[in-house]
């Protein structure tokens, strides 16, 4: 990762190193409201084609300030702020997860500093869809903030919201509930909200009025003419909103540089079938627990194979229980089985609905393919289905799996064997239908990592906006919209923040490459004795190593010893009394050692004692 930390501290935080900073509703629980119900805030409104046609053109002589903390630096941390004279509301919230350059930590979160220092101008909170790099960051979001903030969003989304707050004690979340079609005023801004298709239902895309001009928000999607739940992304609005005129529109870049169509969630229902239909004992199926369109395929073929569907996994158990209430996934109570039961149903009679698609070492299938698992083992013959494209960083893991059923006998099919998962992305010639139809006046795209965005904005230089009105950025960059155009601004304070554990932000890059260091060179520990008043050593030194390669060899520990014992001879009388100059020295040494016979640096932490 490219950018800095910030320290979490109980009031507004400064990230260190970071970039330079510029200068009571009513509450609707999440899923309350039926499919196609009107929000229920005071605030909201229908709004007619046209009658906001010119807004923003005036020129009030104030900007509209697009400020993205996050998702665009990778694939997560989705979260971009919308300021006007002060007020401001954020779309989305989410986080990424960690690599193998972030040993220990368990979440990334984008740096939300400039959204504290401002908290009381909060308006609202609009999430577009319901996976963790849009959401995952809410908790923490709103723990800080400290008070109740208006979040929008479809039902389904809300519900899983609200499952991820209640694991953080968070209680009576201020859920608005929103569909396509509605209209909210916030502040200086009218959100409109529109149809997309994506890989979960209910997302949506956001259009944004201030009284400086329009943003198109797409949010996640992809234009699959064939979706599972019949919702399309739905062109009549973003041609209204065309007609009204888009001065600058974000849009989703993860698939930028696939120069096709993204493939039909349908193509994979068709494969999952036939997997199924065909496999003569058990069948377990990994899949992320938020891909409902995905769930509901599963289910419909082990339905059509006379099976049974078994579900583990806490995420996927909350999230197809949240679903099936909400209506999004419909699979009858006799077709549903608790996993302790699922022991007493034939193996040719079940499938098994899992966790574990990206080789998560405490996931449901890690557990079964290493016989762990407390209902489930997998034995040889089984099917394993991997539904799923690993996310950059996830591959070994992915892989350590596979090969972990393979030596079981399980069969494995993963993307690389059949068409068992299809992006929820728009690939590069859906971008240019969406850039086609919206007509942007200027464009930033979103949501990607270096590729993704330079490739995407490329796609909109061959369709027609001129390279000086696209904008590539990075978090904590900011453009200004007003009557004249968009151009840059000052940056703001921007970074990220790592969750280890039960510690939030407290986790430096000092601490991060200490622990890389830990992982690959190890550690040696230097214990001397010393006189007080003199300095002169007492007995032998001790040197005790910990993962260094030839660390067990009696003739480096012995080597080690006499270099430790020669540097505290050696060292002149005020060094010996200067623990911090003496520990330098012993570093220097040893380390020098280390070096000439393995060509490795461990961590060496000198301890000197003196009595």
């Amino acid at each position: 990762m490219s950018q800095e930390t910030s320290k979490r501290s109980a009031a507004p935080r400064r990230g260190t190193n970071s970039k330079k900073p510029a200068a009571g509703a009513e509450k609707t629980p999440g899923g309350s409201a039926g499919a196609g119900d009107k929000p229920r805030d005071s605030q909201q409104k229908s709004t007619g084609n046209k009658s906001n046609k010119k807004r923003g053109r005036a020129g009030s002589g104030k900007h509209l300030k697009v400020i993205p903390l996050g998702g665009l630096d990778g694939i997560g941390k989705n979260m971009t702020a919308f300021e006007y004279d002060g007020e401001l509301i954020i779309i989305d919230a989410g986080l990424m997860f960690p690599d193998d350059d972030h040993p220990g930590v368990d979440l990334i979160l984008p740096d939300y500093t400039y959204l504290l220092e401002r908290a009381s101008s909060f308006k609202g909170i609009v999430i577009t869809h319901g996976h963790e790099d849009h959401t995952g960051a809410l908790p923490y979001l709103l723990k800080d903030i400290g008070r109740p903030i208006p979040i929008y969003s479809s039902k389904l989304t809300l519900g899983i919201i609200e499952g991820k707050l209640a694991e953080h004690r968070i209680k009576s979340p201020n859920f608005r509930t929103v569909a396509p079609g509605d209209s909210i005023t916030l502040g200086p801004f009218t959100c409109e909200f529109f149809s997309v298709n994506h890989s979960i239902p209910a997302a949506m895309g956001v259009f944004i009025q201030s009284p400086a001009g329009t943003v198109l928000h797409t949010g996640d999607f992809k234009l699959d003419q064939t979706p599972i739940d019949g919702v399309h992304t739905d062109f009549a609005a973003i041609s209204r909103f065309a007609e009204r005129g888009i001065d600058l529109m974000l849009s989703d870049s993860t698939n930028a540089a696939n120069p096709n169509f993204t493939k039909s969630e349908a193509e994979v229902g068709k494969v999952l079938r036939q997997i199924i239909a065909g496999s003569k004992r058990r069948v377990i199926v990994a899949s992320f627990s938020s891909h409902i369109h995905r769930i509901q395929q599963i289910c419909d073929a082990a339905k059509a194979a006379g099976r049974k569907v078994a579900v583990t996994g806490r995420s996927m158990l909350t999230n197809t229980q949240i679903a099936r209430d909400l209506g999004y996934l419909e699979i009858g109570d006799k077709d549903i089985v608790d996993a302790y039961a699922a022991k007493h149903i034939p193996p040719e009679k079940l499938v098994i609905l899992c966790t574990g698609s990206q080789g998560e070492p405490l996931s449901a299938l890690a557990r079964m393919a290493n016989g762990e698992h407390r209902t489930v083992s997998i034995e040889a013959g089984d099917t394993v289905i991997i539904s799923a494209t690993p996310v950059p960083g996830n591959e070994k893991a992915v892989t350590r799996v596979v090969n972990a059923l393979s030596k079981i006998g399980a069969e494995v099919f993963d993307k690389q064997r059949a068409l068992v998962h299809v992006s929820g992305h728009a690939g590069s010639e859906e971008l240019k239908l969406m850039l086609a139809m919206a007509r942007p006046r200027y464009f930033m795209p979103v949501h990607g990592e270096a590729l993704h965005l330079r490739a995407h904005a490329r796609l909109a230089e061959k369709m027609g906006i001129p390279q000086k009105n696209i904008f590539t950025l990075e978090a904590g960059d900011v453009l200004q919209l007003d009557h004249r155009g968009v151009t840059k601004g000052e940056p703001v304070e921007s970074g990220i923040i790592y969750v280890d554990g039960l510690s939030v932000g407290d986790v430096s890059n000092v601490v991060l490459k200490d622990r890389q260091t830990l992982s690959s060179d190890g550690i040696v520990t230097v214990v001397c004795m010393i006189r007080r008043r003199d300095g002169s050593p007492i007995g032998a030194p001790e040197v005790i190593m910990r993962g260094v390669s030839g660390g067990d060899d009696p003739e480096l520990l012995k080597d080690a010893v006499a270099v430790v014992s020669k540097t505290l001879s050696g060292s002149a009388h005020e060094n010996r009394t200067n623990p911090n100059r003496l520990k330098r020295s012993l570093r220097e040494a040893l380390s020098a050692l280390l070096w000439e016979r393995s060509r490795r640096r461990p961590m060496v932490i000198p301890i000197i004692m003196d009595v």
